[in-house]
């Protein structure tokens, strides 16, 4: 049974009061014991889309990096290159846009190296026991390091239903075939009737894989890396995935990367999760609308268990869970119980408010 930690935010508090806390949670948790001096320390975030706003702020990622450097580890952050299109899609305009966002040398005062290289195809495999994966492939970096500190934000997901510390782990330290692998159950379709041939998903498409048929936008699948940018794009509605059949597959595969994560850092590794901001959708996409008002911030060492206390909270909070909230028909659970089947943690765990 795994401990998790829990620290109420009010809501629309200051982020240099919610600093605070997350200091006062860093401490009670004993959220550095697992690392020693002189380890090398991934500090995994989010720094938001180029317009996004809810993403967890500089001010508030530092105290955990000055946490780690005061107990002489050698923190630095990371982040990896996405499949769509846009200022996040390759190392030098994400490092400018992290820079943009208040995430560089001057503020943070620790270096900014993205864990799978110039375009994202700096890798290492590593081998697992999964349902659909014996290997994974990770960003490279992250198999060199002695630690990893994963500061995610609870969001509404339009794909797993929430994104928390399992999307941010398994998707976010993924290399690029990590990510196409995951998404390669997806199989977008272009509903006709709603398609009013504005031509944005042909121009966001990273695969060029969307053409104009009979006035119509259409996809060819057999070229579709599933990165679900043609749906982010369409302002008509007019792409559709079978979620009920497809997002349980991107779950468990999602499950199997952190496995691959977790086990190159040999379980080195702690995680917060930050329910505040809470957005239907994630900070890939902007956030959209408020589903929740603040609630806090958790923490632990245990995966499966911070993931579970995260999504029960906002349940007792709101009286509906995430998924619901942000009106999404999709089982969002199927990815902790993989995590837990694969032995990355447990769902039972001891709630402990600060």
């Amino acid at each position: 049974m795994g401990d998790v930690f829990f620290v109420p935010v009010s809501n629309g508090e200051d982020p240099s009061g919610v600093a605070k806390k997350v200091k006062y949670l860093y401490d009670h948790s004993r959220a550095g014991d697992r690392f020693k001096k002189g380890d090398f320390i991934a500090v995994k975030t989010h720094f938001g889309e180029s317009t996004n706003t809810t993403h967890i702020k500089p001010v508030i990622v530092k105290v955990i990096i000055d946490k780690l450097k005061q107990a002489g580890t050698l923190p630095f952050l990371t982040e990896t290159s996405t499949l769509y299109k846009g200022k996040r899609s390759n190392a030098l305009d994400h490092t400018a846009l992290a820079v943009e966002h208040g995430f560089g040398f001057d503020k943070m005062r620790v270096p900014l190296i993205m864990a799978d290289g110039l375009f994202g195809d700096d890798e290492t495999p590593v081998e697992i026991n999964g349902k659909h994966f014996n290997k994974v492939n990770i960003a490279a970096q992250i198999a060199k390091v002695q630690g990893v500190m994963v500061i995610s934000h609870f969001t509404g997901h339009m794909g797993t239903g929430f994104g928390g510390a399992i999307k941010n782990t398994g998707m976010g330290l993924a290399s690029r075939r990590g990510k196409l692998k995951q998404h390669s159950t997806l199989s977008p379709q272009i509903d006709t009737g709603a398609c009013n041939a504005c031509g944005m998903c042909l121009e966001w498409c990273p695969q060029d894989t969307i053409s104009m048929v009979d006035g119509k936008a259409y996809i060819h699948n057999e070229n579709c890396i599933g990165c679900g940018e043609c749906l982010a794009v369409c302002k008509f509605s007019a792409v559709r995935f079978n979620w009920g059949r497809e997002s349980r597959v991107l779950q468990e595969m999602m499950a199997e990367h952190s496995a691959g994560v977790i086990k190159a850092v040999k379980g080195k590794i702690f995680y917060f999760n930050f329910l505040i901001n809470i957005t239907k959708n994630c900070d890939c996409m902007n956030g959209g609308r408020a589903v929740s008002d603040d609630i806090g911030i958790i923490a632990g060492r245990d995966i499966v268990a911070v993931e579970k206390a995260s999504y029960d909270i906002f349940m007792k909070v709101n009286n509906m869970n995430i998924t619901e909230a942000a009106s999404y028909s999709i089982d969002s659970l199927f990815q902790v119980k993989h995590a837990e089947y694969l032995g990355l943690g447990n769902s039972d765990y001891r709630f402990c408010e600060l």
